[in-house]
C-alpha cells in the first residue's frame, strides 16, 4: 500500500518506567511544529508503569499512537509497529534512550532527496562519564561499514516489505540491518550525533551475559546465506561481510565470550578456535580485507600495532590465545570491567 510522505518513529516499550518520560519528551520537543510525523508507542506487555505513562502521553498528543500487545520481545514489538506505519519513512527509538533536539529537522532535510536510508552518529551516555560521540559508519563512502544498530538510521518503509526483525533472538539488529543493505541503493550520512544511547543500563538485556550471546553467530551466518541464496556474494558484498564477521566476532563477541566463560579459559579458547575456523572457512582471504586494514583508528586503539596478526592468534593455539588475551585485557581493562 502506498504510504504518505513523512516519517514514522517506532518506540517499543517494556519495563522502562524510569526512562520512558525522558524518551518521549525528547521526541515531543524535537517534533516542534513539523508536520507529517507519527510516533508509534508499542507497549510490549510492560509490567511496570511504562505503558500507563506512554498511553497518557499519547492521549495528550495527536501525533502519538499507543498500541498494547502481549510480550514478544524487541523484534516482535518493532515488527508489530511496522504494521501500523503511516508514512513512507520509518525509524526506531529504544524507550530507555532519547533523541537530540534537531533530530527531525536534520532528518527531513536529508529526506528531500529521497534516499533509501539515512545514517547518523550517536552519543554513548553512561552514568558518571562524559558522553562519547560514536560514528554511525566507519567509512562514509562504504555502506558495508555501517554500524549494525537499528536506531541510528532512518529507512524507506518499503525496505521492510521483504525483511523483518528476527523474533526470539538477541543481536536482532545484526540479523536485519546487513540484509537491508541488499535493497539499499542510495543513502545519506549525517556526521552529527542525533541519538543518545544509554550504555550499560542496569536491567538491559545487553548487560546480561548468557548463552544467547551466540545468537550473533546465527545472525551473521543467516545473513551470509541470505546473500548466497540471492546469488549476491559479489566481491563487494563478500568484502563487507568479511569485515563485519571479523569486527563483530573477533572483537565485541570475543569479550562477551571471555565474560561468559570466566574462569574456564579452555572453554573460551575452544569457542574462539571455532570462531577462527568459521572466519577462515568463509573468508580465507580475510587478512587482506581492505576495510579491516584501513580502519586503523578502531583496531589500533584496541589491539595496538600488528592488529591483524594479533586477531589471528586468538583461537590459533591455547598458548597464542593466552598471550594475546592477557595483552588485550591489560590494554582494554575499562572495556570489560
Amino acid at each position: 500500500m502506498l504510504k504518505t510522505n513523512g516519517l514514522s518513529l517506532i518506540i517499543p516499550i517494556y519495563n522502562v518506567a524510569d526512562y520512558i518520560e525522558e524518551c518521549l519528551q525528547s521526541v515531543y520537543e524535537s517534533m516542534g511544529n513539523l508536520p507529517n510525523i507519527q510516533v508509534i508507542l508499542v507497549d510490549d506487555g510492560s509490567q511496570d508503569e511504562s505503558g500507563m505513562i506512554a498511553k497518557k502521553f499519547a492521549d495528550a498528543n495527536s501525533k502519538f499512537l499507543y498500541l498494547a500487545k502481549e510480550n514478544g520481545g524487541l523484534s516482535d514489538a518493532r515488527n508489530y509497529g511496522l504494521e501500523h506505519v503511516r508514512y513512507d519513512y520509518v525509524a526506531f527509538l529504544d524507550s530507555d534512550d532519547s533523541i537530540q533536539l534537531p533530530f527531525f529537522q536534520k532528518i527531513f532535510i536529508e529526506l528531500e532527496r529521497r534516499p533509501d536510508m539515512v545514517i547518523f552518529d550517536w552519543l554513548d551516555v553512561e552514568e558518571g562519564k562524559l558522553p562519547q560521540a560514536v560514528s554511525g559508519i566507519d567509512f562514509q563512502e562504504v555502506l558495508w561499514t555501517v554500524q549494525p544498530s537499528a536506531w541510528n538510521k532512518v529507512y524507506k518503509t518499503s525496505l521492510f516489505e521483504e525483511i523483518k526483525f528476527p523474533v526470539g533472538r538477541v543481536y536482532e539488529d545484526v540479523g536485519t540491518i546487513y540484509k537491508l543493505l541488499y535493497y539499499t541503493n542510495d543513502y545519506a550520512y549525517i556526521n552529527e550525533p542525533l541519538y543518545n544511547y544509554r550504555k550499560n543500563r542496569k536491567g538491559s538485556i545487553l548487560t546480561f551475559v548468557s548463552l544467547s550471546i551466540n545468537d550473533i553467530y546465527s545472525a551473521l551466518e543467516d545473513t551470509y546465506q541470505f546473500y548466497s541464496a540471492k546469488d549476491a556474494l559479489t566481491d563487494e558484498n563478500r568484502k563487507g561481510l568479511c569485515y563485519q564477521y571479523v569486527k563483530l566476532l573477533w572483537w565485541s563477541n570475543m569479550y562477551r565470550q571471555l565474560q561468559f566463560f570466566k574462569y574456564n579459559f579452555f572453554g573460551f579458547y575452544l569457542k574462539m578456535k571455532e570462531t577462527r575456523q568459521l572466519i577462515y572457512n568463509r573468508f580465507p582471504e580475510w587478512k587482506q580485507n581492505e576495510y579491516l586494514n584501513r580502519n586503523t583508528t578502531f583496531f589500533k586503539s584496541r589491539l595496538g600495532d600488528g592488529y591483524v596478526n594479533k586477531l589471528d592468534r586468538i583461537g590459533k593455539t591455547l598458548l597464542s590465545t593466552s598471550h594475546t588475551i592477557l595483552f588485550l585485557v591489560s590494554k582494554n581493562q575499562k572495556r570489560i570491567s
